[in-house]
């Protein structure tokens, strides 16, 4: 009986390239090794970038609103928030969803901001930035398409740089811009002034690339290769991280500055009416709802003594500093004729309406929608909006 052969010698062909391909590996890494020792030395300089905050195109994802999870992430009490997923999708330019909506649109609109225009947690249809549009579409007998481009954590700098970058070039008839908080949080925390090294929130990013192995190169190489498909929509699923507290290496550190100005937000507010104007686009200034009554309800009162502990700011002082803003937003729209929607004096200052300090859910979004469409209904600086679209229309429409 013959002695039965081997893999190797049953196979001489595999065998021989399986043995040329471990000699090439193997070469191929000592001459990496030997060429890598004489390689000039190079100082890697810091890779330097306007911030642009929008939302990744494309999400289909949710938001989970926990009062548990805003406890734990801020410790904030909230109350009138419905604990639930709340849908969050993203057009192709990273604006919330729904948005653009008719085909062929007599007006567009789109609101600049940040969460407080985002309004995560609020159901798709009901953030306020889409349901005015519809609103006052109904009111008006008119087709209008109103784009959301609010972000978490975007003031009034980061606002110019979205409009001029990304709603110039959609044209459209009317820009919102309302924003508040996040300038005022800005100037407080963030040595008085919107050129800051925030790791979230400064104007110009900058620092090294984090350097990463060839291992996790040549995964993300493969994957975004042979899987482009896969591996994009597993990004594209999920929204932005939500469970890092960008604050939480300056808390309880006392780096406030109390005595700043509304100098450079107004000159923001200024700028952006502006460039509206330049651009043949109506521009419209809101103030800052919130719960900042002149005597706090519980809940206001618990949130504001966690955030004096915190911060070292009381409750007056940060009161102060966010009605001084929201008189600056009435000052420039006076100043520079610029339409303006007075939410903070329209939205009551009451829990039914935010779950939070500013955050609106889904009863408050609602009612801003429909101060805005009554407002706007009624402006004539946006009657004479409408009135000169149409004319355009017309116009163009007889050319051809």
């Amino acid at each position: 009986m013959s002695e039965q052969k081997s893999w190797f010698e049953r196979n001489p062909k595999k065998t021989l390239f399986a043995a040329l391909s471990v000699f090439l590996v193997i070469a191929l890494a000592a001459t990496e090794f030997i060429l890598e020792q004489n390689l000039p030395e190079q100082t890697q300089a810091p890779k330097r970038s306007i911030r642009l905050k929008e939302h990744a195109p494309l999400i289909n994802g949710t938001h989970r609103a926990s009062k548990k999870g805003l406890k734990k992430r801020y410790g904030l009490t909230v109350d009138n928030l419905e604990e639930k997923d709340y849908v969050f999708r993203t057009d192709e330019n990273g604006f919330i969803m729904p948005g653009k909506v008719h085909e062929e649109p007599d007006l567009s609109m789109v609101f600049l901001g940040g969460s407080t225009t985002e309004c995560n947690f609020v159901e798709e249809d009901s953030r306020f930035p889409y349901l005015a549009g519809a609103k006052l579409g109904e009111k008006l007998g008119k087709k209008i398409n109103s784009c959301n481009a609010g972000v978490s954590g975007s003031n009034t700098m980061h606002c110019l740089d979205v409009l001029i970058n990304k709603v110039l070039p959609m044209r459209p008839d009317v820009a919102f811009l309302m924003e508040n908080v996040n300038d005022v949080n800005i100037m407080l925390f963030f040595s008085g002034s919107y050129w800051n090294e925030s790791p979230s929130r400064s104007l110009i990013t900058t620092g090294k690339q984090v350097e990463k192995g060839r291992a996790q190169r040549l995964w993300e190489a493969f994957t975004q290769s042979v899987f482009p498909g896969i591996s994009y929509r597993m990004r594209a699923l999920l929204p932005e991280e939500q469970n890092v507290d960008e604050f939480e290496k300056e808390r309880r550190i006392g780096l406030v500055t109390k005595d700043f100005t509304p100098r450079d937000y107004e000159a923001n507010l200024a700028t952006f009416v502006a460039v509206c104007k330049s651009h043949g686009i109506v521009p419209v200034l809101m103030t800052q709802f919130n719960r900042l009554a002149a005597e706090p309800d519980e809940t206001t009162d618990k949130n504001m003594r966690k955030f004096e502990k915190d911060w070292g700011v009381d409750y007056a002082t940060y009161k102060g500093h966010l009605d001084v803003f929201n008189e600056s937003v009435r000052k420039i729209a006076r100043e520079q004729n610029a339409v303006l929607i007075d939410l903070d004096k329209q939205v009551p200052k009451e829990s039914a309406y935010m779950y939070d300090i500013v955050h609106l859910n889904t009863a408050g979004s609602q009612l801003v929608a429909n101060i805005i469409a009554e407002q706007l209904a009624l402006s004539s600086v946006f009657q004479d909006a409408i009135t000169r679209k149409a004319q355009a229309t017309n116009h163009i429409m007889s050319v051809k």
